[in-house]
């Protein structure tokens, strides 16, 4: 795997993806420094921002598409530091679109794709993707299609014209992403509107197109390089220029967003198979002193093994990398537990899923880390099990949000000490992103009442302005990050962040 080949391919994705989302912006009157005002020109159909040049003008949906832009902008700070909170957008924008671009690649290289057809590129060698040529006969795989669809398809069939050509790959673009959100939430959420107006993928240019001709498909096949490696070093690369920044800041305070930057590194295969094998491997041989598994832990430390008199099943195992990056330790350690459950007499399928629902939990303070790592390891169940997208595998990984609460929200809850639980909840959780793991969690809190009465609490969406309801599934999902955090389990592995040092660790806790 030639590594210069990725550093060079994720650097220019990323700068290439910012830079089509800010000019996007600026067509709709948006910059770090202003929000335009619509023009005096504008109709009730018609609406323009930047000047009276009709190529600029939004209509229809658009027009309420930059409405949600404007508000997410504010939503998030605008009003009080546009450059900062113009920036970050623009990152996780880019982002969004480069872990999605990255995660098809890798589905069609596999035959991961439902529909078995390619997104990104041509089997038959055609100009278009197959996505193109064939997408009347995948209707049903991408959701179904409405009238002003299957009109677009017809039309730019015949026509094949660049813009409608572009126009259709598109739409079909997204088609695609949300219905993969029904099978990969946790990577493909619902497409917002307004991300449409801030890039349009296209297939015979930029990112699409310099990944298929600059990565060799062979980066992405599981049966010759392997996922973990490709899919962490795009991730790593992806960050080289924040990363540079950061750590020649020359002693100057690192902001809480630039925390992943500075700190996460991927993790040698070496490094990763010494800590795993030396705890994971050992604790297993440990109990089954006549297991084979141990010729195969090429790391494992020559000391002797005591044997302990334990019939615990393997299902309950539980391994935890609490900042887990982009999941090559859980990876990992997802091979070794199958290699454990195939001995132990299980299927593959079914081992697939005991894995990922009963063994595997990770935690992360960089959603877009997470959103690789919960990739890599639905891929890893849909390497040994073909239907593993249609069982619904539910998983154990998480990302930290930070939790503010609004006095509104605590007005739904009338019990005083589910009230106050909620408030200590919101005060550990105000920097979960910058604090990560080492947050402390209040034992008195009582997280079973807490859900159940946050659960029960319903809101009505178009009255809600203090956004109610997003706060109700943060802490939702924030009650699912304490229980992690209060388990305990056999093994604890995880090489934490760090900056100008190089430390790992390996952790045993045992309940």
């Amino acid at each position: 795997m030639d590594k210069n080949k990725i550093k060079k391919f994720a650097i220019n994705a990323r700068k290439s993806l910012r830079d089509t989302t800010e000019v996007q912006l600026a067509n709709l009157g948006i910059t770090d420094e202003k929000i335009n005002d619509e023009l005096s020109i504008s109709t009730k159909d018609k609406k323009y921002y930047v000047d009276d040049n009709e190529n600029n003008a939004l209509t229809g949906k658009q027009i309420g598409w930059r409405k949600d832009v404007v508000n997410e902008l504010k939503n998030r700070g605008y009003d009080d530091d546009p450059k900062t909170v113009f920036d970050d957008f623009i990152e996780e924008v880019a982002y969004t679109w480069f872990n999605r671009i990255i995660a098809i690649r890798f589905m069609e290289v596999n035959n991961y794709l439902p529909s078995r057809v390619s997104v990104l590129t041509s089997e038959e060698g055609k100009a278009e993707p197959d996505i193109i040529n064939e997408a009347m006969e995948i209707e049903d795989d991408l959701g179904g299609y409405s009238d002003s669809e299957k009109e677009l398809i017809s039309t730019a069939l015949t026509e094949r014209t660049p813009e409608l050509m572009d126009k259709l790959y598109a739409m079909l673009f997204i088609k695609q992403c949300d219905a993969l959100s029904d099978i990969l939430p946790g990577l493909f959420e619902k497409t917002n509107d307004y991300l449409k107006l801030l890039f349009t993928p296209n297939y015979n240019r930029g990112v699409i197109q310099d990944l298929i001709n600059e990565i060799p498909a062979s980066y992405f096949d599981v049966n010759e390089e392997g996922q973990v490696q490709i899919i962490g070093w795009l991730y790593q690369y992806y960050n080289n220029e924040p990363h540079e920044k950061v750590v020649n800041m020359n002693g100057k305070a690192i902001k809480k967003d630039e925390i992943p930057a500075a700190t996460q590194l991927f993790t040698p295969d070496w490094i990763v198979r010494y800590m795993v094998d030396n705890s994971l491997g050992k604790y297993y041989l440990e109990r089954h002193e006549n297991s084979q598994l141990k010729d195969e832990l090429k790391y494992l430390l020559p000391s002797k093994i005591e044997s302990v008199n334990n019939d615990q099943d393997i299902s309950e195992y539980k391994f935890l990398d609490n900042a887990m990056g982009s999941g090559h330790i859980l990876i990992y350690a997802f091979d070794l537990l199958m290699k454990m459950y195939l001995e132990e007499g299980y299927s593959k399928r079914d081992a697939a899923q005991k894995i990922i629902e009963n063994n595997i939990f990770g935690l992360e303070i960089d959603k877009r880390a997470f959103q690789l790592a919960y990739f890599a390891l639905m891929m890893k169940g849909r390497e040994y099990d073909r239907r593993f997208f249609r069982r619904n595998v539910a998983n154990n990984l998480y990302y930290f949000e930070d939790l503010h609460v609004s006095e509104d929200f605590y007005n739904f809850i009338d019990n005083e000490k589910t009230k106050e639980d909620l408030k200590k909840l919101a005060e550990v959780f105000a920097d979960a992103t910058e604090l990560g793991s080492i947050i402390k969690i209040d034992q008195d809190i009582d997280a079973d009442n807490l859900q159940s009465t946050v659960e029960k609490i319903d809101f009505d969406d178009s009255l809600d302005v203090f956004g109610n309801k997003r706060t109700k599934d943060k802490i939702l999902k924030i009650l699912s990050i304490v229980r992690i955090m209060t388990n305990k389990y056999e093994t604890v592995v995880t090489n934490p962040p760090y900056r100008n040092c190089q430390i790992f660790c390996v952790n045993r806790f045992f309940s």
